[in-house]
């Protein structure tokens, strides 16, 4: 069954996008094929360019669409398509895409600005008897 964590950024100077990028870094270090998905186009466009200059010593292989024969170890889009050999979802969405359970790990982020819909999708989770996991930040 698929593992969901819920990340709440409370008083750390941590922000949104640095967890993001902290994330992905993590699940590509971890070999976890991960799809990033966002609300919409500019977001995506946004994370595209901070996951390039986020961290000058490092690379993170990304890429905002798939590539014929070619599964790239992070995706950033607001337009999934569930097929493929993904083990992380990072959602950053308003949704909760129908096809979250095909992930082995799906992770959602607390901020002060979206705490409701987070409980919504906790409920929505919790209701189903998945396995939930709080961090708080």
């Amino acid at each position: 069954m698929t593992r969901i964590d819920f990340y709440q950024i409370t008083e750390s100077p941590l922000n949104e996008d640095d967890l993001v990028c902290k994330l992905c870094h993590k699940a590509y270090e971890a070999g976890k094929k991960t799809l990033l998905l966002t609300s919409d186009v500019q977001h995506s466009e946004r994370l595209d360019r901070l996951l390039w200059t986020n961290q000058d010593e490092s690379f993170l292989p990304h890429d905002r669409q798939e590539q014929e024969g070619l599964i790239t170890p992070l995706l950033v889009t607001h337009q999934a398509d569930p097929r493929g050999e993904r083990e992380l979802l990072i959602n950053l969405s308003r949704e909760i895409p129908l096809y979250f359970a095909q992930f082995e790990r799906v992770i959602e982020l607390v901020t002060h600005d979206n705490k409701a819909n987070a409980r919504s999708h906790y409920s929505y989770y919790k209701d189903r008897g998945y396995e939930l996991h709080h961090h708080s930040l």
